[in-house]
């Protein structure tokens, strides 16, 4: 008997204007209703969606070989970051670009990139400092992504504070608006000079301006500098001695930018609402700070023993992944779950359903970090928990993406309690990525006294 396809809703116009106006909530109804393989149609293609972890591991690690990232998501993004090795389809292209950025993220790499991430958050907190003494409400969500980002354009190439780095942080500040706008409502293709269109492109040329010009820089005066680019710079491809363009340079500096200090700032802001909204896991996390760096400030050696810390982060990415859907491609006829997949289908895969799933998860909704213990995860499935993605694409900076949250968490709970402006319920936006759908709003509060 010939196997069927997944099952889903028919109505293709229904379809379009729910995923369109709502898609996390579309997504749930659909795996809801028809289980954890379903299918809709989505413009001119008919999607299959998948939730369970071991559907998920047989696409990304079981039998990659079959799908790849040719999918209508990675064109979208191929377009608007270029080929770097978070967009490329797989090949030998990828593998190249992994095997000469791989060495860029060793622990020894991080940690010198970890000094330039102390220099910037010590910066911050003293703006911090005078939000505090003044009793002033801070604005989670873009103050994260103000902070993440020079922490990640001084780690990637060396662009300290000031006039080029404040230029470079407006335009990013206005491609992260407009863009996450289109996505929201992509009616007109950006190519259509609609004022919005026109504010990305002309901040995007800023940004590549700057990009190439630094790349000029390093390339003129081939001094390591401590930073990534220099690093790519003088890599090369251990098998073949190709070394990256000039184009594919400013290609993965571009994605490294964005996932870097969007993904970062997402996860912090989350980190402090939660952290707000449950006094009893801040409490226990000031503790920890407080015995291990025994009033110190943090360093990349401390990140380890930040244990709890780390545990609050993990639990805050399972319910809040950045990558909240991600894509392949089928390269060839497959069977997953029992149903037919044909070749050429695009698949869509949910971690944010996939780190609900009952079957791997109790009371998904609830916050509790304890679940991420030595014990707890030896106990689980591997596959039911992938914020970074798994499989040969995992993603290359997980290691330098938790440093620096681990850095920003214990740099400001070291000498401030967080206290939400208000109690309400926040629920997240899906974009690019998994913002928060209205500002979280906080007090930094001097530890050993309360917000008055």
């Amino acid at each position: 008997m010939p196997l069927s396809t997944p099952p889903g809703p028919a109505n293709f116009v229904r379809t379009m204007l729910t995923y369109q106006k709502a898609p996390l909530a579309f997504l749930t109804n659909v795996l809801d209703t028809y289980g954890d393989v379903a299918s809709f149609r989505l413009a001119t293609n008919r999607v299959v969606l998948l939730r369970h972890p071991h559907h998920i591991r047989r696409v990304l690690q079981q039998k990659s070989g079959t799908y790849d990232r040719s999918s209508m998501p990675y064109k979208m993004s191929r377009t608007l970051f270029g080929r770097g090795l978070a967009t490329v389809e797989g090949g030998e292209e990828w593998r190249s670009m992994r095997r000469m950025m791989q060495p860029s993220f060793h622990y020894q790499r991080v940690a010198s990139m970890a000094e330039h991430m102390q220099a910037v958050i010590r910066t911050r907190l003293e703006r911090w400092d005078e939000m505090a003494a003044a009793g002033e409400v801070i604005d989670t969500a873009p103050e994260m992504r103000s902070l993440t980002l020079r922490v990640v354009a001084r780690a990637l190439f060396a662009l300290e504070e000031g006039e080029i780095c404040d230029r470079f942080a407006t335009a990013i500040d206005t491609i992260d608006h407009e863009l996450s706008a289109w996505m929201q409502f992509p009616l007109l293709p950006l190519s259509v000079p609609t004022a919005g269109h026109r504010r990305y492109w002309a901040s995007r040329t800023i940004v590549e301006e700057i990009i190439d010009y630094v790349i000029t820089q390093h390339l003129t005066d081939q001094v390591d500098r401590g930073d990534l680019l220099s690093l790519l710079i003088m890599t090369e491809d251990e098998e073949t001695g190709a070394r990256l363009t000039d184009e594919q340079l400013r290609d993965q500096v571009m994605i490294m930018l964005w996932a870097g200090h969007e993904t970062g700032a997402n996860v912090l802001t989350w980190t402090w609402y939660r952290l707000g909204a449950h006094p009893e896991v801040q409490q226990r996390v000031l503790r920890e700070i407080d015995d291990e760096l025994d009033g110190g400030e943090p360093t990349l050696a401390d990140c380890s023993k930040l244990t709890y810390t780390r545990s609050v982060l993990d639990e805050v990415q399972r319910l809040y992944p950045q990558q909240w859907l991600a894509s392949r491609r089928a390269l060839q006829e497959d069977e997953i779950g029992g149903y037919r997949i044909p070749e050429g289908t695009d698949i869509f895969f949910s971690p944010y359903h996939a780190h609900r799933h009952p079957e791997f998860w109790d009371d998904p909704e609830e916050f509790r970090p304890d679940r991420f213990t030595t014990e707890e995860v030896a106990k689980r499935d591997r596959s039911a928990y992938l914020p970074f993605g798994s499989g040969p694409h995992l993603c290359i900076g997980n290691q330098f993406a938790m440093t620096e949250m681990l850095l920003v968490l214990a740099s400001t709970l070291r000498r401030y309690r967080i206290e939400l402006e208000s109690q309400e319920p926040v629920a997240p936006r899906p974009l690019l990525t998994l913002g928060p759908e209205k500002p979280v709003r906080v007090r930094l509060v001097p530890r050993g006294r309360s917000a008055s």
